[in-house]
């Protein structure tokens, strides 16, 4: 409903056009005015709005689904740090809401009521809540107080109050802001969603021109006197000058010392300014830390790279032993964690890697958060190679970054980078394994050729004769001796129509007795004898473990190819001498049967192909795993 009246502090126009607004600020004296009913009280002053990057601006209209919205009130709120931008939305269909902004990303938000009984000492970052039929997990805790204000707000505003709030994620973009204000417990609850600033639905030309802290861009270092270029100055909150070491505060607009810092050691592989393209968008490198954790008494160092892009604002490359990694940042809730076991993102399962104390050492360039030397985060990686989930956990803060391995002269190409870039040594906990493309490849190969291997060993299989061309029974004398012609005994004569190879069965019953046959096939055109020693054996009997039994009374002979011709098979019986009463066995040969043993050597030669290759892709896995601090 519109209401106007006159300022009570310097008598300027004041027009409420928001039906649901309690309070407007002056735009001539910043004072607060609240109207109570047909009238206008003063509730104090409040401090200007300090320019920054916000695209945004009070009475630009957008769309969210098909519902028009405008921007009637902007609140600005700081921790000590610099300040933040929150926008006051009314809705044609009668909703109000807010647009928060922070590090260039936005949040739709809409009031959801108050939760009883939550309380701010419960509420730890990292933690999952259920609230409102969904998970959440709790990101940020912190506490600010509004610094200043303009335009048509829902509620008074009190520049004197710290007020705490609570900021979660959950799936697909879905945020959580708990508003506490000074209590302790019973907070506000606002949902809502992270857009992109085209999500919005703002026309362009309602956009507002970014502003720039010029005056930043060519500072000097207040300790040294050094020139400074800020490449983010609208972003940045901290700068290290690279010349002294000394840590400057940007938040407020101006450069003011904080401490010196202990200079990194080695340049830079990245320059700080140095712009490269990663994933189609051009990335500046505006910072440069030095981190390391400490296990077992043996440091273990590596470095971040800061990069910047005004669209898609910040992330982060990294280098450690040679080895690359893309580091994008994530939002928690997309991520199902089972802590110290395994994380899963976007249908994919990330393995527990490591987890150690990562402490900031040195630090060179400019940064978007109060960054100093000594800074301590308990970090844990999860490894899905080429991939990774790292979560980064402080006291009051949790941030998740989905990371890519990049071989180093994809970094190299993409900065231009002259020097040369340092050999990896090691293997990363997300290097991806380089013998499993050719592992899976060589299993493809080796199931072709043993189809392969298959169908040949059938084509033969079919084409074998398989002919029965002797079967007799044989009767030893009982006065015949062993090994002696009188145990000897010829067959008829039979044909062998082709080359081929002879399967020979002997077979005997015997009873605690044994039985050798020596075979000898005669070629009868050319004499050639082929000879042959197969020993039957069966015993049975009885002791304090109960009955055994051992031996066969049958066994079988292969025989190489045999040259086509007409043959006689003659056998001579061996056994135990002494022995007088009479011996039978059978006698069977098959012509040109299936020979399995070509196939067995050849299958056993596919075989060591994958073998190979699956050594060299276990032995890379388990160096990998080797440096991982939980149990695989």
């Amino acid at each position: 409903m519109r209401q106007e009246g006159q300022c009570p502090s310097c008598g300027a126009e004041i027009v409420f056009t928001a039906g649901l607004a309690q309070v407007i600020v002056c735009d001539h004296c910043q004072t607060v005015v609240a109207r109570n009913g047909a009238e206008f009280e003063s509730h104090g002053k409040i401090g200007r709005i300090v320019p920054t990057d916000s695209p945004l601006q009070l009475m630009a209209e957008g769309r969210y689904g098909k519902v028009g919205y405008r921007i009637v009130g902007h609140l600005q709120k700081d921790h000590g740090a610099g300040p933040w931008d929150e926008w006051y939305v009314e809705f044609d269909d009668g909703r109000w809401g807010w647009i928060s902004e922070s590090e260039g990303a936005f949040h739709l938000l809409f009031d959801a009521g108050v939760e009883e009984g939550l309380s701010l000492d419960d509420l730890h970052p990292g933690e999952r809540l259920h609230l409102r039929d969904r998970g959440w997990v709790i990101e940020e805790r912190g506490h600010g107080r509004v610094v200043s204000a303009e335009g048509q707000l829902p509620s008074d505003v009190d520049p004197t109050q710290d007020a705490w709030y609570v900021d979660a994620t959950g799936p697909k973009g879905s945020f959580l802001t708990l508003d506490f204000g000074t209590r302790r417990s019973g907070p506000e609850v606002f949902t809502g969603q992270a857009l992109k600033l085209e999500q919005l639905g703002i026309p362009a030309g309602q956009l507002r021109p970014r502003a720039r802290k010029v005056e930043l861009k060519q500072a000097r270092c207040t300790n040294c006197n050094g020139p400074l270029e800020l490449r983010a100055p609208d972003k940045s909150l901290r700068v290290a000058c690279p010349y002294c070491g000394a840590l400057l505060d940007v938040s407020q607009g101006k450069l003011s010392f904080l401490r010196l810092l202990e200079k990194p050691a080695d340049a830079p592989l990245i320059p700080l300014g140095a712009k490269g393209k990663l994933e189609d968008t051009e990335w500046m490198c505006i910072g440069f830390l030095v981190r390391s954790c400490t296990v077992e008494g043996v440091r273990y160092p590596w470095e971040e790279y800061l990069l910047y892009n005004r669209s898609r604002g910040f992330t982060w490359l990294m280098q450690s032993n040679g080895h690359w990694v893309f580091l994008k940042p994530l939002p928690a809730g997309d991520v199902s964690l089972v802590p110290h076991v395994a994380a899963f993102y976007d249908s994919r399962r990330y393995k527990a890697f490591q987890e150690v104390t990562a402490v900031t050492e040195a630090v060179q360039g400019e940064f978007y958060w109060e960054v100093t030397a000594g800074e301590v985060a308990h970090a844990t990686e999860y490894v899905a190679p080429p991939y990774s989930v790292s979560v980064d956990a402080t006291d009051n803060e949790v941030s998740y970054t989905h990371g890519e391995y990049l071989a180093p002269q994809v970094v190299k190409e993409a900065f231009n980078l002259k020097e040369g870039m340092p050999e990896p040594h090691g293997i990363a906990p997300s290097q991806p394994n380089p013998h499993k493309a050719g592992l899976r490849s060589t299993m493809v190969w080796t199931v072709m050729w043993m189809l392969g291997l298959l169908l040949l060993s059938g084509f033969f299989a079919v084409r074998a004769s398989n002919e029965k061309v002797l079967e007799q029974a044989v009767v030893v004398a009982p006065e015949a001796q062993p090994g002696t012609p009188s145990a000897m005994n010829f067959s008829e004569p039979f044909e062998l129509r082709k080359r081929g190879n002879i399967e020979v069965e002997v077979s005997a019953s015997l009873n605690n007795d044994w039985l050798g046959i020596q075979g000898d096939l005669v070629n009868q055109d050319t004499g050639e004898v082929v000879t042959f020693y197969e020993e039957l054996s069966s015993y049975s009997g009885s002791d304090s473990d109960g009955t055994w039994s051992e031996g066969s009374n049958s066994g079988t002979k292969k025989l190489s190819a045999l040259p086509a011709g007409k043959y006689v098979l003659r056998t001579t019986a061996a056994f135990e001498a002494g022995q007088t009463r009479p011996r039978t066995f059978n006698v069977r040969l098959t012509h040109d049967t299936p020979n399995g043993g070509w196939f067995c050597c050849a299958f056993i030669l596919l075989l060591l192909g994958p073998a190979w290759a699956l050594f060299r892709s276990h032995g890379f896995e388990t160096q990998r795993w080797a440096e991982s601090n939980f149990e695989g």
